[in-house]
C-alpha cells in the first residue's frame, strides 16, 4: 500500500481517480493547486504525487521540481493533455516522472494498476534506502568516530557526539564525503579530532 497525493482542479477527474484507488486500499490525499500540495507534502509521508500540468497559478513542471529536490524519494506521475513536446521534456527533466498519461483519459482497471504499480516502486525505493541508512549508522557506529550523516535533501538520518548543519560543507575541524549509492547520495560530515563538538 502506498500514499498518494492527487493534485488536480478538475473535480470529476480528481474524485474519480480517488475513489478507484481507495477502493484499492490505497490512502489518498487531494489538492486543487501547487500551495495546498506542498503543504500537505511537509506534513504527510507521501510516495507518489499525481499531478495535472496545467495547474493554477503555477504549472505542474514547477511543483515537479520542487518535489525532485525536497522529497526525492516520491515518485511522480504526470496527468496532461498538452501537446506541446518541450513542456513534457522539462516535466521529465526536472522531475522524477515514472509515467505521462494524456488526457481525455478512461480511468479504468488499467490505468490504477499502473499507478499502483509506480506505488509499489516508491514503497519499495524508500524501504531499501532505509535499509542502506541504517546499514552506514551500524558501520559508523562501529567505527568510534564523531560524525552526522544526512539524506541528499538534508533530512537527518543519523548522529553520534557530532552536530552540524546540513550545508556546513568541508572545513579544518570536518570532513565531507558524498556516498552514493542507487537510492540516492548521503552525506556525512566527521571530526578530524575524534571528539564531541559542535560545528558549523
Amino acid at each position: 500500500m502506498a500514499n498518494y497525493l492527487l493534485v488536480e482542479p478538475h473535480e470529476h477527474t480528481r474524485k474519480t481517480l480517488a475513489r478507484l484507488l481507495m477502493n484499492e486500499g490505497e490512502l489518498i490525499f487531494e489538492a486543487t493547486e501547487a500551495t495546498e500540495a506542498i503543504t500537505i507534502l511537509e506534513s504527510s509521508d507521501i510516495d507518489v504525487v499525481i499531478t495535472e500540468m496545467r495547474l493554477p497559478h503555477t504549472d505542474g513542471v514547477e511543483l515537479l521540481s520542487y518535489v525532485k529536490k525536497k522529497f526525492p524519494l516520491i515518485h511522480q506521475i504526470v496527468l496532461t493533455d498538452y501537446t506541446h513536446t518541450h513542456t513534457l521534456i522539462a516535466a521529465v527533466n526536472y522531475g522524477n516522472v515514472k509515467r505521462i498519461m494524456t488526457k481525455p483519459m478512461k480511468i479504468d482497471e488499467y490505468v490504477i494498476r499502473v499507478i499502483k504499480d509506480v506505488g509499489q516502486q516508491a514503497v519499495n525505493m524508500k524501504t531499501n534506502k532505509y535499509r542502506v541508512a541504517d546499514t552506514l549508522t551500524e558501520f559508523l557506529d562501529d567505527l568510534g568516530q564523531a560524525y552526522c550523516l544526512f539524506y541528499e535533501n538534508g533530512d537527518l538520518v543519523s548522529s553520534e557526539s557530532l552536530v552540524v548543519s546540513f550545508e556546513s560543507g568541508e572545513t579544518n575541524e570536518l570532513k565531507r564525503f558524498v556516498i552514493p549509492t542507487q537510492y540516492g547520495d548521503f552525506i556525512l560530515y566527521q571530526s578530524r579530532d575524534r571528539s564531541s563538538r559542535t560545528c558549523g
